[in-house]
C-alpha cells in the first residue's frame, strides 16, 4: 500500500491523495491534527522580510497540515448517512480528499508531502512526495487604513501612521514592513516602519505602524499640500500601496484625500513658517462682540485678536467668516494644486467661553477651502473649553459658505436641523462633545447637511463624546472615515473605528435613546463603491453593554465586487471587547451570510472576547424562493481568518441544514442543501486557529463546524469564569460591564501563538504563547511611574519608573511654567485604553492625587498604605470610569 499521486485542488484548501488500497470509513484515518500529524506538508511562499530597517524579497517557508477526511455532500434521500468522500478507482487504489489547516496559493513553491505511519490503517510513513499545484487560490492582501485625520497643518517634521493587518502573521508582526514617503509633486522623501510602535497622539496606546519624515532635510519640500502614500509588505504574497497606479498624482489632492478605499493617500498641508495657512485668527466674543463684520478683526495670532477692543470683536461665526472673506487672503498655486482667492483654508475662529450660534450676517459667497478646513475651535486659554464653549445648532442663517471646517475643543448641541447648511461638505470632530440641546434631546438629525461624493467620506471624529441624544454617527450625511479614541451610545458607522468605547449601564442617562436593538459599529449603511465596504476596520474597542448586534456588516453589490453573489471582503474586526447584556431581542452578536446569498472573502476576526450571545459565523443560509434557487443559490466563502478568539457559540450551516424555506421551495419533506458546498472552508476551519467556543446558548449543541481550526476546542456548555461576568449568559448579574479577564486555569490562556497584535485590549504586552481572547491574563500596566524620589509607594510586586522633569501630552499643546516640573494639564490625562477623562465629559484632569479603587467602592489611604502624591498647586474632584469597572478617584489634598 502506498501513495500513488498527490495533489491540490483549485479552491487551494483540498489534499486529494491516491493510495493503492480500499475504501473505508473517516475511523480509517488517524491524522491528529493537534498531535503528531499523520499528514504534514511544507512548502515555500514568496513574501518579505525586515532587512537593515527596510524590506526585502523573502520566501516564507510553512508548514501545513491535513486535519480531516471531507465527508460527502447531503444526500436529501438520506441525509443521516454520512459519508467519508472517499472514491474506489476500480484499479485497486483510492482517492481520498483531505480538508488542509491552511490554503495553499496558486504561487506557492517546492510543496512536499510527508505522512506518518498509521495516518491511514495500515499505510506506512514516507516522505518527500512530489504534490502537483492545482491551487488557483490567491493570496491575501494586507488589511490597513490610515488611523489619522487628514489635510491637518504641519510645520515640521510629518507623522504619519496606520493600522495594518495580515491573514499570515509572524510572531505578533502582522507584516514585515511599511514604507511611507512623502512628496511635493517633485521631491520625494521616505522612511520605513518594520514593527508596530503606540501613539499617544490622542491618548489611546495605539498599536500602530509609523514613520516621521522631515520635509525640511536636504531638499526641502515646498509648502502646500503633502500628498503621503504607504506601502505594505507583507511577510507573504504581494507588497499593496496606497498609491495603485505608481504615479503619486498630485491631481486634485484637495479632495483625494477622502477617498473611501483603503488605497487613498494621506494629505497634509506643510506650512514651516506660518505664511500659508496659520497667519488668519480672529475671536469671537458672543456677549460683547458686534455684528458689523471688518477685514481688521483678522490677525495673525491670538493674541493680537483677543487684544480687539470686546466690542470690535465678532460676535459670531458668520461675522467672523465675513471678515474673513472681506480680508481676501490670496492662496499662491503650489505642489500641483491651483491658486485661490478668498481662501480661508487653515484659517483660526477661536471661541470665546459661553454659548455660540452660526450667526445671521450673510456670507458673500465663495470664500474658499480648497487645500486645508476653516478651524473653529474653543478658547485654548479657558480652563476648560470643551465644556464652556457650547456651539448650538440654528434652525436658520447658518450658511457660513465653506466646503471644509474642523471643530475642536467644544460642545456642540444638536437639534432638528443640521449644524450648516448644504455648502459644508467635509467635518473633522476633535476633542468634542455632542449632545442634545436642551428640549431637543430626542432628535435624529445630523450634524451633517448633504452627504458627500460617490467614493468619499466626510467626517472623522477623535476623542468625540457623542451621547444624550437621538443623532448618531452615521447616516447619509454623515460617512464617517474615521472614528478613533471616542465614545457613544448609539451605533457608530465608519470605515476605520479605533479604540472606541460603547457608552451603557445607565451613565449620564446616555442610554435614553437606544432601542432594545442597538447595535453598536459598522460599516456604512448604504454602499454603491468597493471602497466603503471592503478594507473596514473595528480594532481594539471597547464594546460592552450591547444590547444588538455588536457589529454589522454591510454588502457591497455583487456587481461592483465582481463577485458572484454580493461581497464581504476584507472586513477586520481585531482586538475588540464584545458583550452582550441582558438577552433582548433575538440577534446575534455579528453574523456573516446569513439569510442572504453572499461571497465572503478574506475577512479577519481575530483576538476578540465575544461574550453574552451566539456569533452566527458565516451561515450557509440563503432566502431561496423557487425550486430553482436551491439548486443555484449558495454561499461562497474563501480566504477567511477566525483566529485567537472566545466565543459564547459559534454555529454556522451548510448542507446539513434542514431548511424550512428550501422545503417548502421543493415541495418536499426534506430542506438539505447539497449544492451548499462552498463555504465549507469555514466548516472545516481553514486558516482558523486558537478558537474556544463556550457555547453556552441553550442551542449550542447545533449546527457544529466539521473542525473548528488548529488548536481550538468547543466546551459545550462550558464555563469560561471570567473575572467578572456580567454578560446575559452570566446566569447572575446581567447589566453589563463585566471584566473579561480570564484566569490563570482558563482554558483561553496559551493557545495563540501569532496575530496582528501585540499588546491586549489592556495594552498589556503579550508574549507568545498567549491566551485567546481580547484580553491576557498578564493585562495590567506594564510600569507604574511615581516622581523621583517621591512619597509613592507601591504594594505587591509592581514596577516602579521614576521621573523628573515634565508630564506632558504627546504632541504638546500644553503649557509649563518655565524651568520646573509643575503639571498644568490642559489636555485629558486618561486611562492606558483610552476611556473617558471623566463622566462630566470634560478632558480637563485638575487634580493630581489618584488612588485606584475596586468596582462599587472608594479607596482610602489604609487600602494601599502610603499612596499620596504631592499637592500640585490645585484639586478638583473627578470620578473616572475606566474598562473593568476600575475607579480613579482624584483627592483633593486639602
Amino acid at each position: 500500500m502506498a501513495i500513488t499521486a498527490a495533489s491540490i485542488e483549485a479552491n487551494g484548501w483540498v489534499l486529494r491523495l491516491v493510495f493503492s488500497g480500499s475504501p473505508g470509513s473517516f475511523a480509517s484515518y488517524a491524522l491528529d491534527p493537534d498531535g503528531s500529524p499523520g499528514v504534514t506538508l511544507t512548502t515555500a511562499h514568496p513574501g518579505f522580510a525586515p532587512s537593515a530597517g527596510t524590506a526585502v524579497a523573502a520566501s516564507l517557508a510553512r508548514v501545513i497540515v491535513a486535519t480531516k477526511p471531507l465527508r460527502k455532500p447531503v444526500n436529501p434521500a438520506s441525509p443521516f448517512n454520512v459519508l467519508v468522500d472517499e472514491t474506489d478507482n476500480g484499479d485497486g487504489t483510492v482517492t481520498v480528499r483531505l480538508a488542509l489547516s491552511n490554503y495553499i496559493h496558486e504561487t506557492e513553491g517546492a510543496v512536499s508531502l510527508s505522512v506518518a505511519a498509521g495516518w491511514r490503517a495500515g499505510e506506512a510513513a514516507a516522505s518527500g512526495i512530489a504534490i502537483v499545484n492545482a491551487s488557483t487560490f490567491a493570496a491575501a492582501l494586507p488589511i490597513f487604513r490610515w488611523s489619522d485625520v487628514p489635510y491637518q497643518r504641519v510645520a515640521g517634521p510629518v507623522t504619519l501612521e496606520l493600522v495594518a493587518f495580515s491573514h499570515h502573521p509572524q510572531g505578533l508582526n502582522p507584516v514585515a514592513a511599511v514604507k511611507f514617503t512623502i512628496t511635493d509633486g517633485t521631491g520625494v522623501k521616505s522612511a520605513w516602519a518594520t514593527a508596530p510602535s503606540t501613539s499617544n497622539r490622542y491618548g489611546d496606546n495605539l498599536r500602530v505602524y509609523s514613520a516621521t519624515i522631515d520635509p525640511a532635510t536636504a531638499t526641502a519640500l515646498s509648502a502646500g499640500l503633502l500628498r503621503c502614500d504607504a506601502e505594505i509588505y507583507p511577510w507573504l504574497g504581494a507588497m499593496r500601496s496606497t498609491d495603485t497606479p505608481g504615479t503619486r498624482s498630485m491631481v486634485g489632492l484637495g479632495l483625494a484625500g477622502y477617498g473611501d478605499a483603503a488605497t487613498t493617500p494621506f494629505i497634509v498641508g506643510y506650512d514651516p513658517v506660518g505664511t500659508r495657512y496659520g497667519d488668519q485668527v480672529l475671536f469671537v466674543d458672543p456677549v460683547n462682540g458686534t455684528t458689523t463684520p471688518l477685514a481688521a478683526m483678522v490677525k495673525t495670532d491670538l493674541a493680537g485678536a483677543r487684544a480687539i477692543a470686546p466690542a470690535a470683536r465678532p460676535k459670531d461665526l458668520s461675522v467672523a467668516v465675513q471678515a474673513l472673506y472681506l480680508a481676501n487672503r490670496a492662496l499662491a498655486a503650489g505642489n500641483g494644486q491651483p491658486a485661490s482667492t478668498r481662501a480661508l483654508d487653515g484659517a483660526r475662529i477661536v471661541l470665546a467661553a459661553g454659548v455660540h450660534v452660526p450667526g445671521t450676517v450673510t456670507v458673500t459667497s465663495t470664500p474658499t477651502t480648497i487645500e486645508l478646513p476653516l478651524r473653529i475651535e474653543g478658547d485654548p486659554d479657558d480652563p476648560n473649553p470643551r465644556d464652556n464653549v457650547v456651539l448650538q445648532v440654528a434652525a436658520t442663517n447658518k450658511r457660513i459658505r465653506v466646503t471644509k471646517v474642523a471643530l475642536s475643543n467644544l460642545s456642540v448641541e444638536v437639534d432638528a436641523a443640521s449644524l450648516f447648511d448644504t455648502l459644508t461638505f467635509y467635518y473633522t470632530l476633535d476633542n468634542i462633545t455632542v449632545r442634545g440641546k436642551a428640549g431637543s434631546e430626542a432628535s435624529s438629525t445630523a450634524i451633517g447637511a448633504v452627504a458627500p461624493p460617490n467614493g468619499s467620506f466626510n467626517m472623522s471624529a477623535t476623542r468625540v463624546r457623542w451621547w444624550q441624544s437621538g443623532s448618531r454617527m452615521n447616516g447619509n450625511f454623515q460617512r464617517f472615515g474615521l472614528i478613533r479614541a471616542s465614545e457613544a451610545s448609539r451605533r457608530v458607522e465608519a470605515l476605520c473605528t479605533l479604540t472606541h468605547r460603547f457608552i451603557g449601564g445607565g451613565v449620564g442617562g446616555e442610554d435614553i435613546f437606544q432601542t432594545s436593538e442597538e447595535s453598536c459599529v459598522g460599516g456604512w449603511a448604504s454602499i454603491t463603491t468597493a471602497g466603503a465596504g471592503e478594507d473596514l476596520v473595528v480594532f481594539d474597542c471597547d464594546l460592552r453593554y450591547i444590547k444588538g448586534r455588536v457589529w454589522n456588516l454591510n454588502s457591497v453589490p455583487a456587481a461592483v465586487a465582481g463577485t458572484p453573489n454580493p461581497s464581504n471582503r476584507r472586513n477586520a474586526f481585531v482586538n475588540n471587547v464584545c458583550e452582550k447584556m441582558a438577552n433582548v431581542g433575538t440577534a446575534p452578536l455579528w453574523s456573516m451570510g446569513e439569510d442572504t446569498s453572499a461571497t465572503m472573502s478574506y475577512n479577519l476576526i481575530e483576538g476578540c472576547t465575544f461574550v453574552g450571545e451566539r456569533s452566527n459565523c458565516m451561515y450557509s443560509d440563503p432566502a431561496v424562493v423557487t425550486a430553482a434557487d436551491t439548486n443555484t443559490l449558495l454561499n461562497q466563502a474563501y480566504g477567511n481568518r477566525v483566529a485567537n478568539c472566545s466565543f459564547d457559540w459559534l454555529p454556522t450551516k451548510h448542507d446539513d441544514y434542514n431548511d424550512a424555506q428550501t422545503m417548502t421551495a421543493r415541495g418536499s419533506t426534506n430542506g438539505y442543501r447539497p449544492q451548499m458546498t462552498e463555504a465549507w472552508s469555514v466548516t472545516y476551519g481553514v486558516g482558523w486557529e486558537g478558537n474556544v467556543d463556550f457555547a453556552r446558548h441553550p442551542s449550542a449543541n447545533n449546527f457544529n463546524f466539521e473542525y473548528l481550526g488548529l488548536r481550538s476546542a468547543k466546551l459545550l456548555f462550558g464555563t469560561p469564569a471570567w473575572t467578572l461576568d456580567r454578560s446575559g449568559l452570566s446566569g447572575g448579574t446581567t447589566s453589563g460591564g463585566g471584566d473579561y479577564k480570564p484566569p490563570a486555569t482558563s482554558p483561553l490562556v496559551g493557545r495563540a501563538l501569532c496575530g496582528s497584535a501585540d499588546r491586549d485590549r489592556l495594552g498589556a504586552v503579550r508574549t507568545v504563547p498567549f491566551a485567546s481572547g481580547a484580553i491576557d491574563t498578564a493585562s495590567t500596566p506594564a510600569a507604574t511611574m511615581s516622581p523621583a524620589l517621591s512619597l509613592l509607594t507601591v504594594g505587591g510586586a509592581a514596577t516602579v519608573i521614576g521621573w523628573a522633569g515634565v508630564l506632558a501630552a504627546v504632541g504638546g499643546g500644553i503649557a509649563v511654567h518655565s524651568g520646573t516640573p509643575v503639571v498644568e494639564f490642559a489636555a485629558a490625562l486618561a486611562p492606558d485604553n483610552g476611556s473617558l477623562a471623566s463622566a462630566a465629559g470634560t478632558p480637563v484632569v485638575e487634580a493630581f492625587e489618584l488612588l485606584l479603587a475596586p468596582a462599587g467602592g472608594v479607596a482610602t489611604l489604609s487600602d494601599f498604605g502610603v499612596a499620596v502624591l504631592p499637592d500640585l498647586l490645585f484639586a478638583v474632584p473627578r470620578l473616572v470610569r475606566i474598562e473593568g469597572e476600575v475607579r480613579v478617584q482624584l483627592i483633593n489634598a486639602d
